[in-house]
């Protein structure tokens, strides 16, 4: 009984009532999420040209610089990483805007941070869900480079990229063109939000989103996991772990996945979540969205399906998965 009214209140509390709901509550989703986002975008994108403009970042890019060609980066793109590593993408979008890099060069680190990024946060998230332990983070890290290495010896010398804020385009540096920068960038990262919310209200809205479910029941299936795992997959697919947590705690509450499905959830949420939301986000500032969507598609297939295969997965406990004892 406790359990359908606890569903009971998670269906009023989340699905709309009518489509003037859907668009509001976009509205209100959209500017909270970004306002987190912002408080961090910003502030960093003013440090990071605070540093460069002192010369701090000409200092330590020599240090750098050895470890940081082998993925086809300048040395200063160290800082970029960081900021990923112990925060979120934004803080990187916010420190790479800074720096002059080549369209080749936002996307690989696009790629890179897609791997691992925000590890505080989310290793947390995934801990707590026990989907996870602490060894995952530095697993994310290391693979990151990894696919950096190899997409520096793929990847085309010159590939197609746009800049869609006209303020990153001024070759001279001066603090009024950069407040410019980051005050349309701000709005584009708020209207995009915006769009990304307004489809995920109207999906809740949707009478026949059920039919999602039945269409997309292949997935988990062919993964070997069972029809359990696609609603945490769907979360962490479109929305993230981070912005997903709280419904993924939910259905922690709900339902009962194998070991199966949680090691391989893990693996999953890993190597790609939020997929659309992260792309277009470093489109604006001139990533390829092509090579960013087809690298960590192509690597979240393999990877999975190989781990897949049987009890392939056991035998990498020790990147970080969960334990097998470890019960939801």
């Amino acid at each position: 009984m406790a359990g359908r009214e606890a569903k009971n209140t998670f269906t009023k509390q989340h699905v709309p009532t009518d489509l003037k709901d859907v668009f509001v509550t976009a509205v209100k989703e959209a500017l909270k999420v970004s306002w987190m986002l912002l408080k961090i975008y910003i502030p960093i994108s003013f440090l990071t040209a605070v540093l460069d403009q002192i010369g701090f970042l000409d200092l330590i890019e020599p240090y750098f610089e050895p470890l940081m060609k082998l993925v086809g980066l300048p040395g200063n793109a160290a800082l970029v990483l960081l900021a990923a590593w112990v925060n979120n993408l934004f803080a990187a979008i916010a420190a790479a805007s800074v720096l002059d890099l080549t369209f080749r060069q936002i996307t690989i680190i696009a790629i890179m941070t897609g791997f691992a990024h925000n590890l505080i946060l989310e290793t947390t998230i995934l801990v707590k869900l026990k989907m996870g332990r602490i060894g995952v983070a530095f697993t994310r890290i290391i693979f990151s480079f990894l696919m950096g290495m190899l997409l520096n010896l793929i990847m085309p010398e010159v590939i197609r990229g746009v800049v869609m804020n006209p303020f990153s385009q001024v070759e001279a540096f001066s603090w009024g063109n950069h407040l410019l920068k980051i005050l349309t960038t701000s709005g584009q990262i708020i209207a995009l939000m915006f769009c990304v919310m307004l489809i995920y209200e109207y999906l809740l809205y949707w009478n026949k989103s059920h039919l999602i479910k039945e269409k997309l029941g292949f997935i988990p299936k062919f993964f070997g996991m069972s029809i359990n795992a696609l609603g945490a997959w769907l979360v962490s697919f479109f929305i993230g772990i981070a912005y997903g947590a709280g419904i993924l705690f939910k259905m922690n509450e709900d339902q009962k996945l194998s070991h199966k499905d949680i090691s391989l959830l893990c693996i999953s949420m890993c190597l790609v979540h939020a997929l659309i939301e992260d792309t277009i986000f470093y489109v604006v500032v001139g990533a390829n969205a092509w090579w960013i969507v087809g690298t960590r598609l192509i690597a979240w297939i393999v990877i999975l399906k190989l781990m897949s295969i049987g009890d392939v997965y056991k035998k990498f406990i020790w990147l970080g998965l969960p334990k097998e004892n470890n019960d939801l």
